[in-house]
């Protein structure tokens, strides 16, 4: 009796293709372009509008921050759209980083500048961002997770405004904004480029435009932000030293 042959193993050529594109960088280089505008560049804009209310006083900020916290699903929402967005674009961002090959030695460019500056900012941004998280989010989380009534103490007026009293903080936090706000309006618009958006050398040069004057905007909106809360802190710090020298005198 004859016996049938069992078939011969065959690979999918659809199941190749897509562990060959999962391997191609320029996959990967696309999608962190992409999580550098979406998600994490418009959170960027949206922190620092929700910021500025400083400069209409304690009240107001605080009445955005309160807003955003009573948000539901808060953590999640932050882990999803923030922390892991954040975490893998700076994790392949550091892979660029340290592969990249800058050619400044040989082409002055203005796009060799530009992109060397992207690195730089990149490396900015990250320590900045690990910073503020660090102070701000976390340090009310832990504040929450030992007990504390009033968490959001650690991220309200009063707090920010006492941190950033000191020079060396305020010097943290313009280095940290301005070099995050570059990241992303350079970013944007090489992602308007890798996505196929200004393909024209007139389209990219009036897309130039905007993005700087995007970074100009959203800087000078940063900066008066830290500065306001800087001089009220300044001024929180002087009046209670004058409090308790009246006291001990």
């Amino acid at each position: 009796m004859a016996v049938a042959s069992p078939e011969p193993r065959t690979t999918s050529n659809e199941t190749s293709n897509v562990k060959g594109r999962l391997r191609d960088p320029y996959i990967w280089h696309r999608l962190h372009s992409a999580s550098g505008i979406f998600p994490i560049g418009i959170f960027l804009l949206q922190h620092l509008i929700a910021n500025s209310y400083a400069l209409r006083g304690p009240e107001a900020y605080n009445t955005v921050v309160k807003v955003f916290g009573y948000l539901p699903f808060v953590v999640v929402l932050e882990v999803l759209v923030i922390y892991l967005p954040i975490l893998y674009h700076s994790i392949y961002g550091i892979w660029i980083t340290a592969y990249a090959k800058p050619n400044l030695g040989k082409y002055q460019y203005g796009r060799n500048w530009m992109y060397f500056f992207q690195r730089a900012s990149g490396v900015v941004a990250l320590f900045y961002i690990g910073y503020h998280v660090w102070h701000t989010s976390l340090a009310k989380y832990w504040a929450q997770w030992h007990g504390s009534t009033q968490p959001d103490k650690m991220i309200d007026y009063n707090h920010m405004a006492h941190a950033l009293a000191s020079p060396w903080v305020l010097a943290i936090y313009a280095i940290g904004i301005t070099g995050t706000v570059f990241h992303f309006t350079n970013g944007l618009w090489n992602f308007c480029i890798r996505w196929g958006i200004t393909i024209s050398a007139h389209s990219q040069r009036m897309n130039q435009f905007f993005c700087w004057g995007l970074f100009a905007v959203f800087t000078l909106i940063g900066m008066a932000t830290i500065i306001h809360l800087h001089y009220d802190g300044v001024n929180s710090v002087a009046i209670a030293s004058s409090a308790v020298a009246k006291i001990t005198h």
